[in-house]
Order: structure tokens, then sequence, then C-alpha cells
């Protein structure tokens, strides 16, 4: 607490609770009188602290008690209930009087016209207490708030005004009023608007106003298409405009809208702020931006050109929107949608095989944010068996396959934008159990003795060399640029894993030491940079680090999953359905999280299923904001080409070092 008293006599001694008690059974309790001895010449005035008084006096924490409406004819009122019995508060105000008469207050330099009756605050109460002063003097208080405080020792009501709020609140945490704190907060919470909302999550802040601070921040990510047009926001700290912009739950209709505000911010004071601008643009979730948008406006601001670090930016935004980049292999904050623009990363479910060996021809998706299932379109076809699904981009591919009698060539891509299954061109070769994955935009399916891989933007396929050596029913995943398999060799019990690198068009074999003792081949994941083997018999999960040639054990799941199936979801693994320890069909749904290490129940299948696959996507939905942000012109086509020339050449310049350090961290 700052200071809060002075005096212009020597400094006396304050006195302790048991001289208190001494005069008062020596005097009497209404006569008491306080004893003070000479202080020390090195102890400064003033000094407070809690002191012991007798239980008559004391009383509990006052509590607000809430009232609708706010106001009450001319003069709002928030209304204070005690909790304290009629008998004490009797006893309590002659006492508290009558040690106030031995030390009247100034407040501000201005005598108050009556005496202070009482407080609620401990170090208040201290101060009148025990010190035998004269006179103490409380700058910087008002004598009206004061004497409001003092009222509401004994009302339980403050009447906190729209002129008063903000001087009340600080007066009120001086003297350690939680209660008229709590509710001047109330009163301003409940006024937060687009004018004054900045300023009262600063002010709540510096006093400490958790609550309110919280509540003035939901507003300000609610409103900040509104707040945006204003000049309150530019003139907005860089601090709190970077934990706007960096929280997911700011409130925009796309993710262009992050784009212009923060633009909007920088070239409101482009000279001081422009050094902010590439750490600014990475929180901007440029991946998500519409691609004419990307092209038009992002990539042709001179902003943006003439920084190696933006245009690094710009270039993982369009390998993402290609499926060049894994988002799965490496994860962070921009490859993640804002809730409130629609876009939502689900799992989808496709096929399986129910409780009665049926084959299941439905797809159902699972949206974390809402904790919803939903059916999509029906698979069109007969699925059959053995057949891979895997994701590539926001569409997802089934392959192959078998009904028993005759294998599949067929591939059937789903397209999330529409949702509908369209055929496209079949493999060079029918297959069953085999596997595929993504490889930078580009689809591998992967058998025992051939591969090859399918080139979306052509749709067409292509023979690749095969394995190094045969493996049967393998399973596959990417990792930092290379694809790897893990299968039983043909004709042998002893499990292997190879590696293809599509610069050298090779496979080699992995020399990653022992492998754990899988019965079966597990299923296999990214993450991270790690590869996760989930074992098909057992509850265990295994860990490979291709970069650092280490194996490791996570925790185990809480229940096996035969026949069940995994996928990477919002930076957890998910693994689902299949049977459980007792042999029973399980709709278990289970989540691994690497930061806490630790799997949970996520939620449980529509219906209970194994053989079954699953991946993620991103699908849009209705956004959450109605309204739509103010948005730029189009560029004119004249400018673009002024800038051009100038342009190439300072892409001339950054692009080879771009290539280089695409791999960099930001």
């Amino acid at each position: 607490m700052g200071e809060a008293a002075d005096v212009g006599q020597p400094p006396l001694a304050l006195s302790s609770p048991q001289h208190v008690s001494r005069a008062r059974t020596e005097h009497g309790a209404e006569q008491a009188s306080l004893r003070s001895a000479q202080q020390p010449s090195n102890f400064p005035f003033p000094v407070t602290y809690p002191v012991s008084v007798s239980s008559s006096c004391l009383w509990k924490t006052p509590t607000i008690e809430k009232r609708n409406p706010l106001f009450c004819g001319e003069e709002p009122l928030i209304g204070v209930a005690h909790r304290w019995r009629s008998r004490r508060c009797r006893h309590s105000r002659p006492r508290c009087r009558s040690l106030t008469q031995l030390m009247p207050l100034t407040s501000c330099g201005e005598s108050m016209s009556s005496a202070l009756r009482g407080s609620s605050s401990m170090s208040l109460f201290a101060l009148k207490a025990e010190s035998a002063m004269d006179r103490v003097v409380l700058h910087e208080v008002s004598a009206e708030l004061l004497e409001l405080l003092v009222d509401f020792c004994y009302t339980g009501r403050v009447t906190v005004t729209q002129d008063n709020v903000d001087l009340l609140l600080k007066t009120a945490d001086l003297f350690q009023f939680p209660s008229v704190k709590e509710a001047c907060c109330a009163f301003l919470e409940q006024r937060l608007d687009v004018s004054n909302c900045l300023e009262i999550q600063d002010f709540a802040e510096a006093y400490d106003c958790r609550q309110l601070a919280s509540g003035a921040r939901r507003f300000v990510l609610k409103n900040i298409m509104e707040l945006a047009k204003g000049k309150d926001f530019e003139r907005l700290s860089w601090k709190r405009l970077l934990e706007f912009v960096t929280d997911d739950e700011l409130c925009v209709d796309k993710e262009e809208t992050v784009y212009q505000i923060a633009a909007r911010w920088v070239k409101a004071d482009l000279q001081r702020r422009l050094h902010y601008w590439s750490e600014l643009l990475q929180q901007v979730r440029l991946p998500f931006v519409r691609r004419f948008f990307l092209l038009a406006h992002v990539e042709s601001d001179p902003l943006v050109y003439l920084s190696p670090t933006c245009l690094r930016l710009v270039n993982e935004a369009r390998s993402f929107q290609s499926s060049e980049y894994d988002r799965h292999d490496r994860p962070c904050q921009r490859m993640r949608p804002r809730p409130s623009t629609g876009l939502a990363e689900i799992l989808v479910v496709i096929g399986g095989c129910d409780q009665d060996c049926d084959e299941l021809v439905t797809v159902d998706c699972y949206n974390p944010q809402t904790g919803q299932w939903r059916y999509l379109a029906e698979f069109p076809d007969h699925l059959g068996g053995g057949y891979s699904i895997t994701a590539l981009g926001s569409d997802i591919y089934v392959t192959g396959g078998s009904d028993g009698s005759r294998l599949y060539d067929g591939v059937w891509r789903y397209k999330s934008s529409v949702n509908e299954w369209t055929e496209v061109s079949p493999m060079l070769k029918p297959r069953e159990y085999h596997s595929s994955c993504v490889l930078k935009g580009q689809l591998y399916v992967v058998a025992s003795e051939t591969t090859e891989r399918y080139d979306h933007s052509l749709d067409c396929w292509e023979s690749l060399p095969p394995m190094l050596l045969p493996m049967d029913n393998c399973t596959t995943t990417t990792c930092r640029g290379r694809l790897f398999a893990i299968g039983c060799l043909a004709g042998e019990d002893t499990m292997s894993m190879q590696g293809y690198d599509p610069e050298t068009n090779r496979w080699t074999l992995v020399n990653c030491g022992q492998l754990p003792p899988w019965s079966f081949t597990p299923k296999t994941v990214t993450l991270n940079g790690l590869i996760y083997f989930v074992r098909d018999d057992s509850a265990e999960v295994d860990v490979y680090n291709p970069q650092k040639n280490q194996w490791d054990k996570i925790s185990p799941m809480t229940q096996v999953h035969v026949g069940g199936s995994v996928a990477v979801l919002g930076g957890k693994l998910f693994v689902s359905g299949g049977y459980d320890n007792t042999f029973e069909l399980s709709d278990v749904v289970e989540a691994y999280d690497p930061g806490t290490r630790s799997w949970t129940v996520a939620g449980r299948l529509p219906q209970r299923t194994f053989w079954h696959g699953s991946v993620s996507i991103f699908r849009q939905f209705m956004p959450q904001v109605s309204n739509v942000f103010e948005p730029l012109g189009a560029p004119d086509s004249n400018a673009i080409q002024l800038h051009r020339h100038h342009r190439q050449q300072v892409l001339q310049n950054n692009l080879n070092n771009l290539n280089q350090d695409v791999d960099a961290p930001l």
C-alpha cells in the first residue's frame, strides 16, 4: 500500500495489541485509551499493520448482493449485504467512534465535517487505533469518497456512479475494501463498449482487478472488427496488439481480416512500427487466407516482398495450400484455424465393420470445437476389405481393396468443399492390404513389391522403384521429407523399416537399431517430427525419432484397440474403435497429448466399429461472425505493374536464400 498518512510531529511508536487490551481492562471498555511510547529515530512513520481487537468489534467480510436493475431512480446503487450479527454491529459502532475521537483525520488537507466512524479495512483500523497522533493527513484521498466507505461499513451499501467509479475503486483498493472494489468492477464490466474497453482493461490490470480485466479482454476479442475501425485501435501498444492477434479466440469473419487489422496498425505509424511487422505477420494464419488474397494483397505488398522473413511466411502458406507442407510433421499455431471463421479441423471415420461383421459405407466426422458427430456423404461404392485411406490437403482418397473374389484398382476422392465423392484415375495395378500416405503434395501407394505415385493436379499415376526387400502388410508414414515403410519381410517373421527419398528416387534400409518386439505390424502416424507406432495387440505405444535415431515409449493407452484406427487431430493422437481387453467391440475414442504425455478418453464413435479408417481434414462450417470487416480495395493493376520490376529484383535476391531457409524455424 502506498503512503497512507503524514504528520508534522515527531514520530511516535505504535502501541501493541497487548497495550490496547490492558488499557481497556483498567479504564473500562467504553473509555479505553491507547498508550504510546517514544519510537526509535530510525523507525519512520507511517506504518500500518493488522491488529487484534475485541471479538465484539469484528465482522465478516462483506459480499456483493447482485441487484437487478442496477439503477434505482436517479442514483445507481449497488447493494452489499454484510453477514454480521446485529449485536456485534450495535456494539462495534460506538467503540469505533470512541477510537476515532483520539485521532481526527484530515483528507486532502480539508477537515472532514464529521468524525470517522469506522472501517472494515484492517489497515485503516490499525492506523486509527494504534496512533496517538492528533491529526493524520491522507493525501490524494477525496473526503466524499472516504465518507462513502465509512457509510458502507454500517449501511452495507455504496453509491457507484459513472462519475465516481474510477476514483472510488482506487480509494477502495488503497484502504482494502474488497467488496466495494468488486462492486466497482461489476459496474464497469456492465458498461463495456467499443469506446472504453481498451482503457478499462488497462485500468483493471493496473489495480489487479482480474475478473474485470478478463471481461474487458473477452469483449475486445469479440468486437475486434468494430474496434479496429477507430482511432483508439491505432494507438494500441505493440504488446497489446500482439496479444490479441495471437489469441485463438479472436473473433473475425475470415483470416484475411486479421491481416488487414495488422497492416492497418503498422501503417498508422509506419516509421516507428515497421520493425514490428515481420513478427506480427507470423501471428497471422496465412495458410488459411484465400489464395487470391494471398497473391493480390499480401505478396504484392511492399511490406511483405521487401522482407525475407515475410516472404518465407508467404512461401509457407503457398506450400500449405498446395498440400506440400506436412502440418502434422511440423505443426505450429499458424496451421490452426480460428474457431470464429467456421473452418475446423475434423476427424473423419470411414467404413469398417459393425458388431455383426457387416460392412459399413457410412462416413462420420467429429468436430472437437463442438464435440459433436455429423454424417458426411456416404461412400458411393462397395468398400470391401483391404483398402487404404489417406488425406491430401482437405480431400480424402480411398484406394484399392477387394470383395474377396477380385482386387480393385479404383480410387475415390472425397472433396470436402462440396461434400461429395468422385472417382479419379485408377491405380496402375489393382491391390489390397497396401498402404498409402502423402509426401510433398503427392499421394504414394506402397505394396509388397510395387510403389506408385499420384499427382492430383494432373490426375495421373506413375510407377516408382519398389522397396529393396518385399514386405507383407506394411504400413507407411512420412517424416522430415522422407517416406518410411514398416512391415514383416515376405516369408519371414522379421520386422524391417525402409525409407524412400523423393529427391533421389531411391529406397534404403533404415538402420534404426533393434526394433521393438511387435507381433503384428503396428499402425503408424507422424507428429512433431516423431513416428508413433500404435500396437494392435496391446496398449503399448513406441516412438522413433529419425533425426536422433532413438527409440522411446510413451504411457500406454487406457485399453487395447485390436482392429482400431489411429489419426492425428489438433496436435494429438486419436485412437478409435476396435476390440478392447475383454474382446468386446469398442466405440471408445482416446487421445494422447504430447504436452502432458497422457491419454484421455476424448469421446465415443457413433457406433462400435473395427477395421475402419480415420484421417483429419479441414472443413468449412458456418462462421460465428455474421458481419464483415471493411475490405481492402482491389489493387490497381497499374500500381502493381509499377512495383513489378522492383519486386522481381528483390525476389531474385531473396528466393535463393528462401529455398535454403525454408526448413529453418520461424
